[in-house]
Parts: C-alpha cells; structure tokens; sequence
C-alpha cells in the first residue's frame, strides 16, 4: 500500500475508534425511568453492586467484560497511531484514556475492595500494553491485531451487555438496548473490516 493509502486507512480506523468511545458513552440500556438509562461505564459500576456479581468465577465477571472496551480502545488507538508521524497524539489519548478508568482515591483506603482493584487493573493494563504496541510498525503484527481486537470486543460487549439485561431484569423488567451498544458493534465491525481490507491490498502489493 502507498503512504497515502496507509494515511487514509489510519485516519478511517481513528475515526471508528472516535465512534467507538462515543458509543461506550451513550445509553447502553434505556429503562422505563429516565434515571436508570445507563451507558457502558455506569452500568458496569450498578452491576458491580448487584450481590450476585460477587459470586460469579471470576468476580464481578458482567462488569469486567463491560469495562474491557476501554483497554481495547486503547490498544487499537496504539496499534493504529504506530505508524502515525505523531504518534504522542494516540499516546496522549491512551493516557486520558487510562487515567479515566482509575478507581475513586477511596481506593487507596480500601485496597481490598474487588471493584476499585479491578478498575486499577484495567487501568494499568491499558497505559502498559498500549504504550509497549505504540512502537509497533510492521504491519505483520498489526494488521492481525487490529482484525482480531474488534472481534474480542464486540464479543466481550455482547456478553457483558446480556449479563447486565439479567442482573437488572431482576429489579426492573422491559429495559430496553440504547444506541450506544450497537455504535459499538458497529464500529468495532468498520474498524475490523478496514485492517481485513488493509491486508488484502498490502498482499496485493507484495505479489
């Protein structure tokens, strides 16, 4: 592929991952009262008081898979900000990113607490193995893991959000999915159509 074509693929993939965020952010389930209409990162924290999220193997388990986006999101934004010129954009982003997922300071008064040590973990992870793919440029290893990422995701979305449906079923019946679930999934299938697409014309290149 030219220069031109990896640029106009880089700056498809960011949008896609901009529109991804935007649809973490946005209702993911919409509720008969206005005041329960929750997005992605809410929703986690509501199931993760529900009593029997402590019970699941591994704990908090709905939660987990609902907040795993963002460590996604931040190793796609890596992964496709590597062959970026400017590549503190996507690393500035992967550290606004990281520090948002950081629990409460009340964290540091009750390191025991399974909730905030999960949000610390997925923190960490996002600012360590995003910043470690950022100087990733070859695009044997990118191009497999910007195809692959998206699929995690949209599977990992899909069974947090029907883990979360039948927690909250339990309190309230009829809630319904919002628009922010499926700008989701439908932004991880763009952003993994766009690596597919990338590798088949980097191999029509090569031959």
């Amino acid at each position: 592929m030219s220069a031109s074509q990896w640029r106009w693929q880089t700056n498809l993939t960011m949008l896609m991952l901009a529109a991804a965020l935007a649809g973490y952010l946005l209702p993911w389930l919409v509720a008969t009262s206005a005041s329960l209409t929750l997005n992605a990162y809410d929703l986690a924290e509501w199931v993760s008081l529900h009593p029997t999220q402590r019970i699941t193997s591994p704990p908090l388990l709905a939660t987990l898979l609902l907040r795993l986006q963002l460590p996604l999101l931040c190793l796609m934004l890596a992964l496709a900000g590597a062959v970026m010129r400017r590549r503190w954009l996507p690393a500035a982003g992967i550290v606004l990113l990281a520090i948002a997922q950081l629990p409460p300071p009340e964290f540091l008064l009750d390191p025991g607490n399974l909730n905030y040590r999960q949000q610390f973990g997925l923190a960490l992870l996002s600012l360590v193995a995003s910043l470690l793919c950022l100087p990733l440029r070859s695009s044997r290893i990118r191009s497999p893991l910007l195809m692959a990422l998206p699929l995690v995701g949209m599977l990992s979305a899909a069974l947090g959000m029907s883990q979360a449906q039948e927690v909250f079923a339990m309190l309230q019946p009829g809630a319904s999915v919002g628009l922010g679930f499926w700008l989701l999934m439908a932004s991880y299938a763009a952003a993994s159509a766009l690596a597919i697409y990338g590798a088949a014309k980097a191999m029509q290149a090569r031959t």
